[in-house]
């Protein structure tokens, strides 16, 4: 079938509550990011002690509440938004999903040129999974489910084997010259990020940190865990949980429940024993810490999900929510408003805050912007069918100018 046969998905075939879902985990994506943005993230541990009691709060009920949380929906979303896909290529006859292979790829164009200005992008890491995600199309929802059962448990397993390693091959002072590394590389930061103009940042400081950042994806096991959110998002289309909720009102009040009261006490002993979702050098804290995050921070999620999804079921609720449809139906162009923003207050050639901002009033920036985020969101499109960014990828999706602005309705 042609290309021409393909089209971006109408407003009226659109899921609201996912786009509800979607603003609220740009949300908390951006809280999150806050924390990292800041420089408060990075701070080492002994130097986070002599932070004002307010902030280490914060920072610890941002890794209770948030904390991989919201980068998880995003990710079970995102393999929803595959399935929907998916479906309709095969309507179209597409077997090889040309669209959405087109569509990934300009993904990761835009991730790897978001990635050039703050090395924290997850956008490539999306697309590069994406790809990934389509050696699944064609499983059962019995094997999408055992996958995603083995993907959560390869980060207990690797954790295991490094610490195992570390233990035995690693000298024993090799954990104190590793901490009093990454207070000198704090301090470095400190000095050098809020002093720093646009190129010396991009192409010095973030160049390292992307280095850095994907040995991290890969030490922490960040790409089974976004894999394993793909899959159940796959296998959530297939079951229609969010299309026709009150087909599976039951299903999702139990996912609700025991997704909530799991997530909300494993994610406490994540917070409690561990500084990272994979702290290094490998430690029992850290296993602890590793074992919790695996379970705790998807379960979360999937409670965190079905509560919206009931929520949605009433009328009150659904006026409260749908603000968060809009920024969700912008989410690429409000996901890079926000580095664009974080980076002035924080870099050296703009405000130049890092290192003086906390977790309390970092956060306290994250709604203040994700509120103007919502004004801003809602208004745009009044007068447009999608956000600028999203608009250049669907040109770019199915090679065709696209019309942004909304149809005028010709009232008789």
């Amino acid at each position: 079938m042609s290309d021409k046969q393909a089209e971006p998905i109408s407003l009226t075939e659109r899921i609201e509550v996912v786009d509800v879902l979607r603003g609220l985990a740009v949300c908390g994506i951006l809280i999150g990011n806050m924390q990292w943005n800041s420089g408060y993230g990075l701070m080492p541990p002994a130097i986070e002690q002599l932070t004002p009691l307010s902030d280490r709060v914060t920072h610890y009920l941002v890794h209770v509440l948030v904390e991989g949380k919201f980068y998880s929906i995003f990710s079970f979303l995102f393999g929803f938004g595959f399935a929907l896909q998916i479906a309709r290529a095969s309507e179209r006859g597409d077997a090889k999903a040309s669209v959405f292979r087109r569509r990934l790829f300009w993904l990761l164009i835009i991730g790897l040129i978001h990635a050039f200005v703050w090395a924290g992008d997850i956008l490539s890491v999306y697309a590069l999974m994406g790809f990934v995600l389509l050696l699944f199309r064609r499983k059962s929802d019995e094997s999408l489910l055992k996958w995603t059962a083995i993907l959560i448990a390869v980060p207990v397993v690797t954790y295991i084997l490094l610490y195992v390693l570390f233990v035995s091959f690693v000298p024993a002072d090799t954990a104190a010259q590793i901490d009093a590394a990454q207070a000198e590389m704090w301090r470095h930061e400190v000095e050098l990020i809020p002093n720093s103009g646009f190129l010396a940042i991009t192409t010095g400081y973030n160049l390292e940190m992307l280095a850095g950042r994907w040995i991290a994806l890969i030490v922490q096991m960040r790409l089974p865990k976004i894999l394993a959110m793909f899959l159940l998002g796959f296998y959530a289309y297939r079951q229609g949980f969010l299309q026709h909720p009150l087909d599976h009102r039951e299903f999702i009040r139990k996912v609700l429940v025991y997704g909530l009261t799991l997530g909300v006490i494993l994610n406490v002993l994540f917070a409690w024993f561990a500084h990272s979702e994979a702290d290094f050098p490998p430690s029992l804290n850290g296993f602890i810490g590793v074992v919790t995050y695996a379970v705790g921070v998807p379960a979360m999620a999937l409670g965190v999900i079905a509560l919206i999804v009931t929520l949605w079921q009433t009328a009150a609720w659904r006026k409260v929510l749908g603000a968060f449809a809009p920024v969700g139906r912008m989410a690429l162009t409000n996901y890079l408003t926000q580095t664009v923003v974080s980076m002035f207050i924080f870099y050296g050639w703009g405000l130049g805050y890092y290192g003086k901002v906390g977790p309390l009033y970092a956060t306290l920036l994250a709604l203040a912007i994700f509120a103007v985020q919502i004004v801003t969101s809602t208004i745009w499109l009044k007068y447009f069918a999608y956000g600028p960014v999203e608009w250049i990828w669907r040109q770019l999706t199915y090679k065709r100018s696209l019309e942004i602005r909304q149809p005028r309705i010709n009232y008789p």
